[in-house]
Formats: C-alpha cells, sequence, structure tokens
C-alpha cells in the first residue's frame, strides 16, 4: 500500500524537470509513503505513530473433535478511524480452541481477544463443534450441540435414535451462527460458522471469514486465498464434510491456520483440528518507511529537506 509523495507547491511536472537548476537521478519517478502496519500474535503494547488508524481484533477460533462439528471461527472486529491515545494500548490475543479424539469428548472454545485503552474492542472466541452421543443408544447428549461463540461451532452429527443437533449461535457484528448436525447415520456434522457466512448443514464446508486484502495486502500472516486475498476468521469444516472456510478454517482433522482466528476441522478417522490463536492488526496509512529515489530538481528537494519532509 502506498501513495504518491509530491513536495508541498511543486508540481509533479516541476519536480521532474531537469531544466530547473539540475536534478537527482534514480531508478523511480515516483517516490511513496508506506502505511504502517504493526501485527500482534501474542500479548504486547502497542505505540502510535499518528493519532488513528484502523484496526482488526480477530480472537481465537473453535475447536473441533473427531467425529464432531466443525469449530466457530473466532469472533471479528474491524475499526476505520479508530482513535489511538497517547499512552499504550494493552494487548491480548485469545488462543484457539484444544481439539480432541474420540470419547471422552473435550475439545474446548477459543479465547477472546481485546484492544484495551480508553476506546477498548473486544471479541469472542468461537465456538467448539458439537459431539456425537456417547455410547451411541443414548438419546441425549449435552455436547451434541455447537456451542455458542464470535462465531459458532457446528452441530455433531447423531444416531438415528437421536434428536439432531444445532449449530451454536454467533455474536452481533463478530461472526455467524455454525450449521446443524444430521440426526441420522448418513447425515453430516455441521460446519463452523465464519465472519461473513453461517455454517452449512450439508457438506459444503466452513464458513467464509472477513476479507481485509484492502486495508493490510496479502498473506502475511495468513496464508494466500487464491488471488492473493488476505482473509480472517474462517470457520472449521464438519467431519467428513468439505473445506474449511475462507480465513483460516481447518478441514479434516486440520487446525485452522495459524494466527487467523479460523476454527479447527473435525475428522472422522482422526483427532479433530484446534483452533488458531487470534490476531490483532494496526494500519496506520501513510506513517511507514519512504522511498525518495527518482528524478527531482534541486529546488524541490532543497525546500523538502528544509521543511523536514523528504523521505530517506
Amino acid at each position: 500500500m502506498s501513495t504518491n509523495f509530491l513536495t508541498p507547491g511543486f508540481s509533479k511536472a516541476g519536480q521532474n524537470n531537469l531544466d530547473n537548476q539540475g536534478g537527482v537521478i534514480g531508478p523511480e519517478n515516483d517516490p511513496v509513503i508506506n502505511d504502517l502496519i504493526t501485527v500482534f500474535t501474542s500479548p504486547g503494547t502497542f505505540n502510535r505513530t499518528l493519532t488513528s488508524g484502523t484496526v482488526l481484533v480477530v480472537a481465537g477460533g473453535g475447536g473441533a473433535a473427531n467425529r464432531g462439528g466443525g469449530g466457530g471461527a473466532g469472533g471479528a472486529r474491524l475499526q476505520t478511524s479508530h482513535p489511538f491515545p497517547s499512552s499504550g494500548v494493552p494487548i491480548a490475543i485469545g488462543g484457539g480452541g484444544a481439539g480432541d479424539g474420540p470419547f471422552p469428548w473435550s475439545n474446548s472454545s477459543g479465547g477472546g481477544s481485546t484492544w484495551g485503552g480508553p476506546s477498548p474492542i473486544s471479541t469472542t472466541g468461537g465456538g467448539r463443534g458439537g459431539n456425537r452421543p456417547y455410547p451411541p443408544s443414548q438419546n441425549s447428549s449435552p455436547r451434541k450441540d455447537g456451542s455458542p461463540g464470535g462465531s459458532g461451532g457446528g452441530g455433531g452429527r447423531q444416531f438415528s435414535s437421536s434428536p439432531g443437533s444445532s449449530g451454536g449461535s454467533g455474536s452481533p457484528g463478530q461472526g455467524q451462527p455454525g450449521g446443524n448436525g444430521s440426526p441420522d447415520w448418513s447425515g453430516f456434522h455441521g460446519d463452523g460458522g465464519g465472519y461473513s457466512q453461517a455454517g452449512p448443514s450439508d457438506a459444503q464446508g466452513g464458513g467464509d471469514g472477513l476479507d481485509v486484502t484492502s486495508y493490510f495486502g496479502a498473506p502475511t500472516p495468513a496464508a494466500p486465498e487464491p488471488g492473493s486475498q488476505f482473509w480472517v476468521a474462517g470457520g472449521g469444516a464438519g467431519a467428513t464434510t468439505g473445506a474449511g472456510g475462507k480465513g483460516g478454517g481447518g478441514d479434516n482433522g486440520v487446525a485452522g491456520t495459524a494466527n487467523t482466528g479460523g476454527g479447527g476441522g473435525g475428522s472422522y478417522s482422526n483427532p479433530g483440528g484446534a483452533g488458531a490463536d487470534g490476531v490483532i492488526m494496526v494500519n496506520e496509512p501513510q506513517a511507514g518507511p519512504a522511498r525518495s529515489s527518482g528524478m527531482w530538481n534541486l529546488k524541490a528537494v532543497y525546500t523538502a529537506r528544509i521543511g523536514g519532509n523528504w523521505p530517506s
């Protein structure tokens, strides 16, 4: 991300005019000032360069289980033009929920992330995926439904003697609900919800998350999606269903992509995947490193240097 740099009081044509007292020659014609991106994947303190900017806060994703629903994505909130205090802002990053193997079930929901300070932003961890009843003849299971969270976990597939299961609810403004689990042997486990899409109930895969490419570029710290887009907070796929949602959701027992808040993927034959840890990112526009190579007349360079705004 960058913007053209132009010395105040001089047009670009004037600055590129070598007949005006000579010029400074370099390999590029358009000096740029980059945005300053700060990424937190563990607790810390943010100290501002500017007085406002864009803040992304993503919580940890929910964990899935063997023969269970997909984990819900960690809640995500994106705030533009957010004020930064003069003092440091404390940062807390939510961990991803644990995945697990066969009975007894112990997969868990993710932890919340927090941007502190006088204008706090907090998000809720993703809900864990629901589990199947054990033994199969059991008609009721306290863990069969997906748990609520930033995005809800998918419900676990049940048996013909058991009622169906429900996906967990999502938090308003942070994510969507998980998909329901089928009530019979031939059905599916519910998929975890993502930021922008609820978890399907018919093997389509986890719900898609939030595309933040226009704010933070691509693809660091998350793995790139098709088209080099940068997504966060995707839901995990339920056991025997499709791929995880865009935004780091796991599939087939795979954990959510690191530091995206993605939900873990359920698996039929392997332990369920853990949810991904959360992340907090800050964009301070035009506050980053700058380049000044190019062709500029000496008067423009002199004026910029005296004014203290010539990038190095």
